[in-house]
């Protein structure tokens, strides 16, 4: 499991403020701290009535009020409190597939619709004197005026970022906003910028993608802006719905390329993270690249557009139709078999979902190409730092499958 960051709270506040490094964060009790005159914005952790006027006297009068959930010691969510305004959900960036999620969304959900503030363990006020920057940029990417904000740091890691869900005050979501809280994550969407702007070309492929509203800096981060995807959760086993999209996905750029290409490419990128990664997975690399190796040689694999993250969790389902976000992982030429590969692989390993013998599984009779993207996708997350859980299992698949093969030879 990843474990909870101390610090998640923070890191969080600062990437919204747009706050250096080394300077402290202005909250109140240490606002003394800074002697030649207060700063433009204060925090106020658990605040009372008083702190409100008190923060009111001393000219911070925009005033933005946050639920921590589900505490601040475990921090994954702000979302907005406002008593002077309807009711509003601020957790729609959150969509969980597991029972024990949706069962604590609804409930978080019921009690802030009914008013009840006893749900709340821990909130905060981040007061200013003025809008702050993000706020300057979303008026002028919107035409917005006021806003309401939820803010969700993401998964800690080597690329973790902030995703601010942006609503009017009626809770109308106007987009997400992703800001870099490392410097990997910064480079990812840069990348996720070009390809959703590429992507944008194909006009069969726009009522599917969110648009990109703005992408560029933001207090010398790099920032994008992207529209909302209506819909809800789509079915966590792969269907038809999932096989249309990849089919309209592919058709918009295709190659076929040589199997020993595949391989190499997937072998160079693999021996650039193995250094780091122990014996036991560089002797299991080396295997699986000689397998695969021998099995495409002389075969071409079909390659082309991937979205790189194709998982559940990852889409929603309107009319009928998939539409996809967290484009940063896309590729232009990767085979196309990887994407189905991605969403089998994770849907098993995190949501235990199973799959038999079913038509639609044919990770069997692509197993070299299915060890090669286990193998890639097993670097990729190591670079992450992603849960234990996840490489575990694609360590006992490539297991399996190298078993397989030595019985049969």
């Amino acid at each position: 499991m990843i474990k909870a960051d101390p610090d998640a709270f923070q890191k969080t506040v600062r990437v919204f403020l747009g706050w250096q490094e080394n300077r402290p964060l202005p909250f109140l009790n240490e606002l003394n701290a800074f002697r030649s005159e207060y700063p433009v914005c204060a925090i106020a952790e658990n605040p009372s009535s008083r702190v409100f006027e008190y923060l009111s006297d001393q000219g911070y009068t925009r005033q933005r009020r946050f639920a921590l959930l589900p505490s601040r010691k475990h921090f994954r969510w702000l979302i907005p409190q406002a008593t002077k305004r309807p009711r509003i959900d601020g957790l729609q960036l959150y969509m969980p597939h597991s029972y024990l999620g949706r069962m604590v969304k609804s409930l978080i959900v019921q009690a802030r619709a009914s008013g009840w503030e006893g749900w709340v363990r821990d909130s905060v006020v981040i007061a200013s004197r003025a809008d702050l920057p993000i706020e300057i940029l979303l008026s002028g990417a919107t035409g917005e005026r006021d806003f309401a904000l939820s803010l969700s740091p993401g998964t800690p890691g080597a690329f973790q970022k902030l995703t601010v869900q942006v609503m009017r005050p009626d809770g109308s979501i106007l987009g997400y906003m992703k800001l870099p809280m490392t410097e990997g994550a910064g480079d990812r969407l840069r990348h996720e910028a070009t390809i959703l702007r590429d992507l944008y070309s194909y006009p069969e492929l726009r009522p599917h993608i969110p648009r990109l509203i703005f992408a560029g800096l933001l207090e010398g981060r790099y920032v994008v802006f992207q529209s909302p995807l209506d819909g809800k959760a789509v079915p966590v086993r792969f269907a038809r719905l999932h096989e249309t999209f990849l089919e309209r996905l592919h058709n918009c750029r295709s190659e076929r390329r040589s199997g020993l290409r595949v391989v190499d490419e997937t072998g160079q990128k693999w021996d650039r993270i193995a250094a780091h990664m122990g014996a036991g997975w560089q002797e299991l690399g080396r295997e699986t690249l000689r397998i695969a190796g021998r099995e495409l040689e002389g075969r071409e694999v079909a390659c082309g557009i991937a979205h790189g993250d194709f998982a559940p969790w990852n889409m929603r389902m309107d009319g009928g139709a998939l539409r996809l976000f967290d484009w940063e992982s896309a590729s232009w030429s990767q085979p196309f078999l990887w994407d189905k590969f991605h969403f089998m692989t994770q849907t098993e390993c995190l949501l235990k979902t199973r799959y038999g013998r079913e038509r639609t599984d044919d990770r069997g009779r692509n197993r070299s190409l299915y060890m090669l993207y286990l193998l890639n996708s097993t670097g990729q997350y190591w670079e992450e730092g992603a849960q234990d859980v996840v490489i575990q299992h694609r360590e006992k698949q490539l297991l399996r499958l190298i078993s397989i093969h030595e019985r049969a030879a």
